[in-house]
């Protein structure tokens, strides 16, 4: 008897089927696993963005950025109002700072106070639309208590001239004198003869500015120790080159120069 030893081939057909699977079975395992965590993202809420990135735009009236309060009551309130420009309704405006928040209503003007505290602080101001859209803006702020120091009225007078001693009529003479909620200044212009005089400066620390057209600006910061003081400036003229005088003075030296070249030849007579 014979045995005979069948060999089985499989159809073109399924080989292609079996690296189908092969290679496209990974795919699928992976797809199926990333599926569930898209759809949980339908559900996320859209998180606020800059006012600057979206079309909900937010103008802050006050406060300014930086700007400093002097308060004595307490608990520290200020004031913040400001406009919201939106293509839809508004659902909510919200003012916050790290003592609490505030809820401003869903008008396009909104003004109402919040609680701030002592020291640095920051106001937050959050808007939302009927859409769910959201955006914010902030303003940093400065709050201090107690009542603010009124520094000494002083006088400071003196000439302003050139550096021939002939007076500057007309010359601006400004004073500034800083504090960390404002800035005094006084500002006078010096007579014909070019005297000037400043009364009820503030404070003995002074920025002193002088300026006149045609003539270079002046600027010193000092420190006064009496409630009398005098103080003489030099303004030096802006000096400028009269029109073609360089151009001139070129020619000129290119002419001597080849006058002089020409009278060294000694092949070039000239008459006597």
């Amino acid at each position: 008897m014979t045995e005979r030893l069948i060999h089985l081939t499989a159809p073109p057909d399924f080989n292609f089927f079996s690296r189908a699977i092969k290679y496209t079975l990974p795919v699928l395992i992976v797809l199926m696993m990333i599926t569930p965590g898209i759809n949980a993202q339908s559900g996320v809420v859209t998180p606020a963005v800059p006012a600057g990135d979206s079309t909900l735009i937010i103008d802050i009236t006050t406060p300014q950025e930086n700007e400093f309060f002097l308060l004595d009551v307490v608990p520290h309130r200020i004031w913040v109002t400001g406009t919201v420009k939106s293509p839809v309704p508004l659902q909510s405006i919200i003012v916050s700072s790290s003592e609490g928040s505030t809820n401003c209503g869903n008008q396009s003007s909104f003004s109402c106070d919040v609680v701030v505290a002592k020291g640095l602080d920051r106001i937050v101001v959050t808007v939302t639309d009927i859409a769910g859209d959201q955006v914010f803006r902030t303003r940093n702020i400065r709050v201090e208590t107690g009542m603010p120091d009124l520094p000494p009225r002083i006088t400071i007078s003196g000439k302003i001239t050139t550096p021939d001693g002939h007076p500057i009529d007309g010359a601006t003479i400004r004073t500034e004198f800083f504090r960390v909620y404002d800035t005094k200044t006084v500002i006078v212009q010096s007579e014909a003869d070019g005297s000037y005089r400043i009364n009820d400066a503030h404070g003995f620390n002074q920025k002193i500015s002088v300026e006149k057209n045609g003539y270079v600006n002046v600027t010193r910061e000092m420190t006064f120790k009496q409630n009398v003081n005098t103080v003489d400036f030099i303004l030096e003229p802006k000096t400028k080159p009269a029109p073609g005088f360089t151009t001139v003075i070129c020619l000129g030296a290119i002419l001597g120069t080849l006058l002089i070249i020409s009278r060294k030849n000694p092949g070039v007579e000239y008459p006597e």
